[in-house]
């Protein structure tokens, strides 16, 4: 460089400056090209549509949905937090045996492997959440049938109640990383078709750890009771918010083939978290669409 005229060398400089910043292979394998545009298009206009929703509630919630308010205030805002992790992390979940791997094709990965797993870890969260919320939803359309609505105070607890695990999650999760370098060597045994070389990777020796069996149970435990509810109360409250656990369940069901060593394939690793990308889209488009003061 020291004998480039000035230009070039200013040129060169930035050009290697891009190139330590890089975070992917090159060429892009086309299961990275194709996470990459569905995060970009599903994760944005979620974001659109839960600030919106958010609009919605706070300037035109008619003096009848009282209480309810409450429910769909915090239901836009874990949407809104987990499509704006999701769409700054873009995450391949690698679950090999008893490992879990972690790579990120998002703009967190210029910063660093740990700044993107605590995106993870509040994505984590927020989906966990996202289902108590849907539960607990149900669960309130069913009480006012014949009650009077509880008071704002009564819903505000219960929201509260349900985020306990999740903030658990982000407390002790966001901790639970080894050695990436440890990771990587053994992925390399483990998965030795797979070439990850070029990725920005964390990840987690063991899933048997007290954190980690948490944040597995607290993710996958609540799709059944969900689902149970939601056949209980079918006929009772007509909603289009039933579909929204199966995002999670097929994502689920993804994670079990690969953990279990069962099935598994780099588009069956993205896959598990771009299901799950669209619960956070559906969600607030279904409540727009069925609420009439919304619509409107």
């Amino acid at each position: 460089l020291h004998f480039l005229p000035r230009s070039s060398r200013s040129f060169s400089s930035t050009s290697l400056r891009f190139a330590d910043m890089s975070f992917l292979p090159f060429p892009l394998p086309g299961h990275d090209l194709f996470t990459i545009i569905h995060h970009s298009i599903v994760d944005f206009a979620a974001i659109i549509f839960n600030l919106l929703l958010l609009l919605a509630v706070v300037l035109r919630s008619p003096a009848g949905l009282r209480s309810y308010k409450i429910l769909l205030l915090n239901s836009a805002i874990i949407d809104l937090l987990s499509s704006s992790t999701m769409l700054l992390a873009m995450i391949r979940l690698i679950p090999a045996r008893h490992v879990l791997a972690f790579t990120y094709a998002g703009p967190c990965a210029y910063f660093s492997g740990i700044f993107c797993h605590c995106f993870y870890t509040i994505m984590l969260a927020t989906l966990s959440q996202s289902l108590f919320l849907i539960a607990t939803s149900f669960g309130y359309r069913l009480y006012i049938l014949g009650r009077s609505p509880p008071n704002n105070k009564t819903v505000s607890i219960v929201c509260l109640i349900v985020a306990i695990p999740n903030l658990m999650i982000v407390t002790t999760f966001t901790f639970m990383l080894d050695d990436s370098d440890d990771v990587r060597t053994l992925m390399r045994e483990l998965k030795p078709e797979y070439d990850l070389d070029d990725y920005v990777m964390e990840g987690i020796l063991s899933i048997f750890n007290v954190g980690t069996m948490f944040t597995i149970l607290a993710l996958t435990m609540p799709i059944g009771p969900t689902l149970i509810i939601i056949f209980i109360v079918r006929n009772k409250v007509l909603t289009l918010q039933s579909m929204l656990p199966v995002f999670c369940s097929g994502a689920i069901g993804s994670y079990g083939l690969c953990q279990f060593d069962i099935a598994c394939s780099p588009v069956q690793e993205h896959f598990i978290m771009e299901s799950v990308s669209f619960m956070a889209l559906f969600a607030p488009i279904i409540t727009l669409y069925c609420m009439k003061p919304y619509k409107e």
